[in-house]
């Protein structure tokens, strides 16, 4: 048989989680590709990057459409299970497709960017087209992201974040402009980078591996300002898996901290290629209006 398009797996999705347990999503994609009677020829199968098999691919495909349609949840980075509306939906229909589910305001905003009262008619272009793919491409990858440095341990997590500001540019004039501190005395703080030649200026890092339900609350960023003054730094950079409490929002706003949750993580990443890198390179062209003015 073909390999399946993407919304040709919900059902197959669905009834995989149909026993309500939480499952890593890694596991459901392996799982689920042995049990589609595909050959070994097609099991192996890459995408043009060739960083993941073409079905697996497909199943990540599917999996980020039914949670936007609800019918699946991660509780926690890496993990899916079935929602109860995507058990009972299941349970009365076995054969959902893409166009049912476009019904739903989620699900039609993801693939066409926009809701079905905003939409008009002819307003899209394929300049557009191809600006609501990439978002989508980049939203899947951020996903992917996040699952994959849930799955470091924290020290890891903790270089993770110093290589990411040294690519954003602080520190980039030598090579031991930013470390990591001792992972078993680190007071509080898990990283620092040096602004200046001389080190004189630093900026301090406070790296959070937490899965997206265990919010950073004020009282973790009080420490962590403690800690700068206890090492006469100025300067913070927190950043989590996860998010912030609004508690814990307002109380940086009056600190000298940047606040860096999972979604500004993994874009930045995406942004600054740490942990990514370009496979595709698409050249939109033009009409050189010069050229074919020449002579005249």
């Amino acid at each position: 048989m073909a390999i399946p398009k993407f919304d040709e797996l919900f059902n197959d999705i669905l009834e995989f989680l149909s026993d309500k347990k939480e499952y890593r999503t890694r596991y459901v994609k392996e799982e689920l590709s042995k049990q589609l009677n595909l050959t070994d020829e097609e099991c192996q199968q890459l995408i043009p990057s060739g960083t993941e098999p073409v079905i697996q691919n497909r199943i990540g495909w599917s999996i980020t459409t039914l949670k936007k349609a609800g019918y699946v949840e991660s509780k926690k980075w890496g993990y899916v299970n079935i929602t109860e509306t995507g058990f009972i939906e299941h349970s009365k229909n076995p054969d959902i497709t893409l166009e049912s589910l476009m019904t739903i305001q989620e699900v039609y905003k993801f693939f066409n960017g926009t809701s079905k009262k905003e939409s008009k008619i002819g307003e899209s272009t394929p300049e557009d087209d191809i600006e609501e793919a990439y978002k989508k491409i980049n939203d899947s990858l951020a996903d992917q992201i996040l699952e994959n440095v849930l799955n470091k341990d924290p020290v890891f997590f903790e270089k993770l974040v110093v290589d990411l500001l040294l690519k954003m540019g602080y520190g980039e004039f030598r090579e031991d402009a930013g470390r990591t501190t001792s992972p078993t005395n680190d007071g509080g703080i898990d990283g620092i980078i040096n602004e200046d030649r001389l080190g004189l200026d630093k900026i301090a890092i406070q790296a959070k591996r937490y899965d997206k339900s265990n919010k950073i609350g004020a009282p973790l960023l009080q420490s962590f300002v403690g800690a700068l003054m206890g090492k006469g730094v100025t300067k913070g950079v927190f950043i989590t898996t996860s998010s912030f409490t609004k508690g814990a929002i307002d109380y940086a706003s009056n600190q000298s901290i940047i606040l860096i949750d999972g979604d500004k993580l993994a874009d930045l990443m995406i942004e600054f290629n740490v942990g990514t890198f370009t496979s595709h390179t698409y050249e939109i062209k033009r009409v050189d209006s010069d050229y074919f003015n020449l002579g005249e």
